[in-house]
């Protein structure tokens, strides 16, 4: 059986439009951003907790579609590539400097995406129903 947390998430997921999904995945690297400097003092912890981050900034760089997305999409991309380094960086040198900074960038960024997604709801409503429900942003 199930957990119901687990079936709420994956239902929540399913149902989501892209917009929402992109928030969603920076939700998940700021909490685990929390939760590596919670860990500081425990290395196991602290190391999958960073690596989850890593794992949300892959499926945000994965999601650019850097085709028709410009050089907003390259910006994003320089900005995920940048904060996997400082993680990395902050992992080796068992410092929170990196992991405190790519949280503050990820917050900005979720706001943003957050005002964007509520725009394109709002202003174009059959963009929203027509869109896939998976998290591949290149439509």
């Amino acid at each position: 059986m199930l957990n119901p947390h687990q079936t709420y998430r994956t239902a929540s997921i399913q149902t989501a439009d892209r917009g929402k999904l992109v928030v969603m995945v920076y939700d998940h690297c700021i909490q685990w951003c929390d939760r590596a400097l919670e860990a500081s003092s425990n290395i196991e912890a602290r190391t999958k907790a960073l690596t989850r981050v890593q794992d949300g900034l892959a499926e945000l760089t994965c999601a650019l579609d850097m085709e028709n997305g410009g050089e907003i999409a390259k910006q994003l991309w320089q900005l995920y590539d940048f904060m996997t380094w400082k993680l990395h960086e902050s992992l080796i040198q068992k410092m929170d400097e990196g992991i405190n900074v790519v949280r503050t960038m990820l917050s900005e960024l979720r706001g943003a995406w957050q005002v964007a997604a509520e725009t394109v709801r709002k202003t174009q409503p059959s963009v929203v129903a027509g869109q896939a429900h998976s998290f591949a942003l290149r439509g």
